[in-house]
């Protein structure tokens, strides 16, 4: 969450003034967006692409954690599924981010279709498939917590929603106005694996001495 969060910090800060460009954007927007300052695009692109990659690669090593809860109070299936959509979601942000670093490469000598081609590449993996099959992983979790009643009937329920919006997101790929579940999927959706990783913490924590006492004292 911090790393993609600081990429996109870093990433506006360092980017040139002007209109931001977007697949939906016409062909004088994006023309714009690459000839305003191409040595501040190529930076900003390139420190993104970084930063992104490393929210891919943390989001990696979290994802057997959640399957791990989810194979000690559900089912190995449904522990398969949060490691599979967990994983493809990681590996689809690094493919966006990889699109973006192509770009910075590129700048403004290439022509137009490749530089639409690349930003759609970047939108298609990195916003609604990203988000659509990490929510798939939100689902099992939640629906674990809820069955098993090992985190509280709040953190479930909230993952089901946010499960069901990061879903949706995927109709962004045919309809525009459907791009507002990009961003509450993926914020909220921070936020809840965020409450989730600690909770999971402070079960560890608790969990740990409990068991070295009973060791010590057999």
């Amino acid at each position: 969450m911090l790393f993609f969060m600081a990429s996109i910090v870093i990433s506006g800060i360092t980017a040139p003034s002007g209109p931001f460009a977007t697949p939906y954007s016409s062909d004088a927007v994006v023309r714009q967006y690459l000839l305003t300052d191409p040595p501040a695009l190529h930076r900003s692109l390139q420190l993104s692409a970084v930063l992104q990659t490393l929210s891919a690669l943390a989001l990696l090593a979290f994802v057997p954690r959640l399957a791990d809860f989810v194979a000690r109070y559900s089912t190995s299936a449904r522990a398969g599924v949060v490691r599979a959509m967990g994983t493809t979601s990681a590996a689809l942000l690094v493919i966006s981010a990889s699109g973006s670093w192509i770009l910075s490469m590129l700048g403004s000598s290439a022509q137009l279709s490749v530089t639409r081609a690349l930003m759609d590449l970047t939108f298609i993996t990195g916003a609604a498939p990203a988000i659509g099959t990490l929510g798939l992983a939100l689902w099992a979790v939640s629906r674990t917590a809820l069955a098993s009643r090992a985190m509280p009937a709040w953190v479930g329920w909230s993952g089901l929603v946010l499960a069901t919006a990061s879903v949706l997101s995927l109709l962004s790929l045919v309809a525009e106005p459907a791009t507002v579940l990009i961003p509450f999927g993926r914020y909220a959706g921070f936020a809840w694996f965020t409450t989730v990783s600690l909770m999971m913490w402070r079960r560890e924590t608790r969990t740990v001495p409990s068991e070295t006492g009973d060791h010590v004292g057999a």
